[in-house]
């Protein structure tokens, strides 16, 4: 079971680090329910809509540049149709870990995201 949840960790990092709009709104799609929510410190997202335009703006800021990219922790566990994981922002010419955090993500009978929670450490 770790290896199917570490497979949609890398999954769901994948989806951050991704440059084509068309190709983020596919895998938002397939990783989240319809009305699924993300949560971080600072913000509340609702819905594919905004989760398109919340990974867009993050993918602006930290990873159009080619300064950094984010990678999962492989340690995601998970009971109950949830899902933790930690991840990693690296910086990409010396792969050093610039910031880490994790997320817990319940899911829908189908498997679908319907929670995300965002923490930075």
């Amino acid at each position: 079971m770790t290896e199917n949840l570490n497979a949609f960790a890398t999954r769901y990092i994948a989806l951050w680090n991704e440059p084509d709009p068309a190709l983020r709104s596919k895998a938002i799609e397939e990783l989240f329910a319809p009305e699924a929510q993300h949560y971080t410190p600072a913000q509340e997202v609702h819905g594919r809509a905004q989760l398109e335009e919340r990974v867009g703006t993050a993918y602006e800021k930290w990873v159009e540049s080619g300064r950094y990219a984010f990678r999962a922790v492989p340690n995601a566990t998970g009971h109950h149709r949830s899902v933790r994981f930690n991840w990693e922002m690296y910086d990409v010419a010396t792969g050093r870990a610039d910031s880490v955090g994790f997320d817990f993500i319940t899911l829908d009978e189908s498997g679908l995201i319907e929670t995300d929670y965002q923490f930075v450490d």
